[in-house]
Order: structure tokens, then C-alpha cells, then sequence
């Protein structure tokens, strides 16, 4: 009996042992499972902080940009606002002028204007009184014409309407300003601005 109880123990035996060898193989396994989930999991968590900073970073870049076109704008806007404010200014200097200058630039308008040379000049209440018939006088001058001054006045800051019938010339200064502010305004953004 004892070449069974022998074979029984040695059968124990190796079985106890492929169980040993079975069970450390599972935990090396489980080990290597659980290394691979915590490498997996790092790199995935690792990806997504550089997804998430990257996300971040373009809506960072998104929202500077934004404000950076924004600021421009604003800029642009304000720097408009000074070269319409630098023309209104210079048609208010213009219109300040004294009595001589003033009327020799309104009298260079009406002549470089009149086409017929037989226009009537509409001025506002005040230039019609205080310069009227001085910008008569030397715009018939300058042009060999015979311009009158109307009776009528219209509303306007300065400088003059030529009529002749249904057709109007307005030469007021700020109709001229606004004309030529394309013309000018980069020169007077550079003045302004360097």
C-alpha cells in the first residue's frame, strides 16, 4: 500500500504544486493587469491634461484674439472720431477767420464754381452780413463774372451755395470738408498719429 499511498502523496504533491504555479502565474498576471491599467490609465490621464491644456490654450488664443480685435476696433473707432473731430475743427477755424481772409476764401469758392458766372451767392445770416458784399466784389474780380448776392439765407456753417435757377452748387465748408475727408483723412491720420 504504500507504493499507492506514495503515488496518492506524489499526485498531491504536484497538484498542490500546479496550484502554486497556477495561482503565482494568476497573481502575475493580476500584477501585470494592474501595471497595464495604471500605465493605461497615466497615459490616458496624461492625454487628456494636454488635450485639456491645449483645449484651454485655443480658447485662451480664441478669447485674446477676440480681444484684440475688439481693442482695434475701439482704436480705430476713437482715431476716426479725432479726424472727423480734427475736420469739424478746421471748419470752425476756417469760418473764424477774420473778416478779409474769410471773404477772399468764400469769393476763391464762388469763383472756381460759378459755371455760368452769372450765379446768385447764397450765404448763411451771418457771412451775408458781415462779408456779403465783399465776396461779391472779389469773386466778379476773380472770375470776370457778374455774380449777385440772394436775398435769401440758408442754414449752413460756412462757405456758400451758388444758384442759378434749380441748379445749386454747395460750396458750403462742411459739404467740402466731408467731400474731401477721404481724400485727406489718411494725412490727417498720419498728422494725428505719425
Amino acid at each position: 500500500m504504500k507504493g499507492i499511498e506514495n503515488i496518492a502523496l506524489r499526485i498531491r504533491q504536484d497538484a498542490e504544486q500546479e496550484a502554486k504555479d497556477l495561482l503565482t502565474r494568476a497573481e502575475q498576471q493580476a500584477a501585470q493587469a494592474r501595471a497595464d491599467a495604471d500605465r493605461e490609465a497615466g497615459e490616458l490621464r496624461e492625454s487628456l491634461r494636454r488635450e485639456g491644456e491645449a483645449d484651454a490654450q485655443r480658447q485662451y488664443d480664441l478669447i485674446l484674439a477676440a480681444q484684440e480685435t475688439e481693442d482695434r476696433k475701439q482704436l480705430l473707432a476713437a482715431k476716426q472720431e479725432l479726424v472727423a473731430k480734427a475736420f469739424r475743427r478746421a471748419v470752425e477755424q476756417l469760418c473764424a477767420l477774420e473778416d478779409e481772409p474769410y471773404a477772399k476764401l468764400l469769393a476763391k469758392l464762388a469763383a472756381s464754381a460759378a459755371e455760368t458766372k452769372q450765379e446768385k451767392i447764397i450765404l448763411n445770416q451771418r457771412d451775408k452780413a458781415r462779408v456779403g458784399s465783399r465776396v461779391v466784389e472779389e469773386a466778379n474780380r476773380l472770375c470776370s463774372g457778374s455774380l449777385t448776392l440772394a436775398e435769401e439765407c440758408r442754414p449752413i456753417v460756412g462757405g456758400l451755395i451758388l444758384s442759378q435757377g434749380k441748379i445749386e452748387v454747395n460750396c458750403a465748408l462742411d459739404t467740402l470738408a466731408a467731400l474731401r475727408r477721404n481724400e485727406l483723412a489718411g494725412k490727417a491720420s498720419a498728422l494725428l498719429f505719425g
